[in-house]
């Protein structure tokens, strides 16, 4: 695990881009539930820590062979440049199925933050990226 940095860069509500063993990764804070995507969109490289964070519909059931689970509402990161949502949990993209960004693990240590290698759409099998 390689240290993103304090815990107090990200109060709640906010977010902001760290870079963690070269790779550049947006970390939001979600009424202290931490999440961490790669950083860039894949459309037009729109920096996803400048997104807003949205609540959207989930799915209404589970997608065979995925990791997708139904659920009534999820956490989306939307792109500042146009628009694309990035679901926070999985990184799969809601506008653009089949395209998506890496979702890195988080654990709190202490006062810091610490991601784990990439995992998600983009990087491998795809697991939250969320403590509590």
């Amino acid at each position: 695990m390689s240290e993103a940095g304090p815990l107090e860069q990200i109060p709640p509500g906010q977010s902001v881009a760290v870079t963690v063993d070269g790779k550049e990764v947006a970390l939001f804070n979600v009424d202290g539930a931490y999440y961490a995507v790669g950083g860039r969109c894949p459309h037009r490289s729109g920096p996803l820590a400048k997104g807003r964070v949205e609540k959207v519909p989930g799915t209404a059931a589970a997608v065979p062979g995925t990791d997708v689970r139904p659920s009534a509402e999820v956490l989306a990161v939307r792109c500042p440049l146009h628009g694309w949502l990035f679901e926070l949990s999985t990184g799969r993209c809601l506008t653009r199925p089949g395209s998506g960004v890496a979702v890195y693990p988080v654990s709190c240590r202490g006062e810091a933050l610490f991601l784990g290698p990439p995992e998600g759409e983009a990087a491998g099998p795809t697991l939250s990226g969320q403590i509590q």
